[in-house]
Parts: structure tokens; C-alpha cells; sequence
């Protein structure tokens, strides 16, 4: 709803061998500027099919000040691009139906840095991500819960996350696979940059209610 500079993101297109053919003939009309991902297990509403050997493929316009938060209006949508990439995405939809079979399912196995899943999420930190600041190396914080681990642990709004339990933390996706690898009660680290300075503090993961 919030498309920038024309670029529309398509997530997943690795789960099958027949989305880039789809989205290179139909973008011919769209004349999006296209990044394609490949990576079926980013953390996007998908993620529950690829699994199942379902054939799978996200739109995404980029994140941005409101995102996921109460501020994020019909005022403030892109209805013109909305109904651009609706089209896209229905004449994607379309050739799928026309080749009367089923896609080609490819299997790609996770890395060890992609095996995070919203199935898994029962961690919980209590901080609260700056979606406004997609493009920057690691996760800032635009706050944290009160009384929740991060609070407790000492980090605070303004606080970019680029390290937690060992993993370097680059972008969102990132913060949510190294989250599987905690554990309720056991501490970790987490590496901040504060000030312009690496601050090392010990978090203790609760569950999510």
C-alpha cells in the first residue's frame, strides 16, 4: 500500500521454476521495478504453505514510518499502485490457471540462517522494531515493552540490534530466525549499537502469552 519509486518486491519466486517466466511476461505491461527474492522462508503470510509443498509467492511494497502500527490509515495508501499490482498479481493468477497443471514445487532446503517461522514465535523480548528504518544495517528499536526482557535487560528506543545470541543481525528477518534460537529463561546476548558505540547486554527470553 505504501510503493516507492515504482519497486514492488515479489518474495518466495524460488519455490517454483515457473514464477519467472510469469512475472517476466506480465511485468512487460506492468513496468514495475522488480526485486525478486528467492527465499521461500522469510516470515511473510506464505510461509505456512511453502512447507506443505505449495508453490508460493509474496508482494511487498517496502516498509515504512506506519508500518504495523495504529497510524497506518486509508489516507495514507497508494491507491493508484495498490490497483497496479492487483492487476499484476490477477494476470499472474491467471496464467497459473491457464497452464492447467500444477506449478513445479521446488524444494529448498533452509539454511542455517533461515529456519525461523512464525510457527515458532512463542519467544518473547518485548521490543519493538522502527519499521521506518528498513534499508539500515541490523534491527533499531523504536521502543521497548515495559517490565518485558528488553526493558529489563537495559535496551531502550534508538538502540540498533546487530547481534543476538552469536547471530549478526542485518535486517528484520534476521532478528526473527536468531529468535528460534533462544530459550525461556536462559540468557543471551545482545549486542547494540548506542550512541554510535557497541553496547553488550544479557537478556532473559520470557513466553509469549
Amino acid at each position: 500500500g505504501r510503493m516507492k519509486d515504482n519497486t514492488l518486491m515479489l518474495q518466495g519466486i524460488g519455490s517454483s521454476n515457473a514464477w519467472k517466466g510469469f512475472i517476466e511476461k506480465r511485468n512487460v505491461a506492468a513496468g514495475f521495478n522488480l526485486k525478486l527474492q528467492e527465499d521461500p522462508y522469510l516470515p511473510t503470510d506464505t510461509y505456512a504453505f511453502y512447507p506443505n509443498g505449495v508453490p508460493v509467492i509474496a508482494f511487498f511494497t517496502g516498509s515504512h514510518a506506519d508500518y504495523h502500527r495504529p497510524s497506518d490509515d486509508t489516507e495514507t495508501l497508494n491507491y493508484d499502485d495498490m490497483e497496479r499490482i492487483a492487476n499484476f498479481a490477477m494476470n499472474l493468477a491467471l496464467d497459473v490457471v491457464a497452464k492447467n497443471e500444477k506449478l513445479a514445487y521446488v524444494k529448498v532446503a533452509p539454511s542455517s540462517e533461515n529456519t525461523g517461522s512464525r510457527a515458532n514465535m512463542r519467544i518473547f523480548l518485548g521490543t519493538i522494531p522502527d519499521y521506518s528504518e528498513g534499508e539500515m544495517e541490523g534491527v533499531k528499536l523504536t521502543g521497548v515493552r515495559a517490565d518485558g526482557p528488553a526493558d529489563k535487560a537495559g535496551l531502550k528506543g534508538g538502540d540498533v540490534i546487530v547481534e543476538l545470541a552469536g547471530k549478526a543481525i542485518k535486517n528484520i528477518y534476521d532478528y526473527t530466525y536468531a529468535l528460534d534460537a533462544l530459550k525461556v529463561g536462559e540468557p543471551a546476548t545482545v549486542v547494540v549499537i548506542r550512541d554510535g558505540k557497541r553496547v553488550t547486554l544479557e537478556i532473559v527470553p520470557e513466553a509469549r502469552q
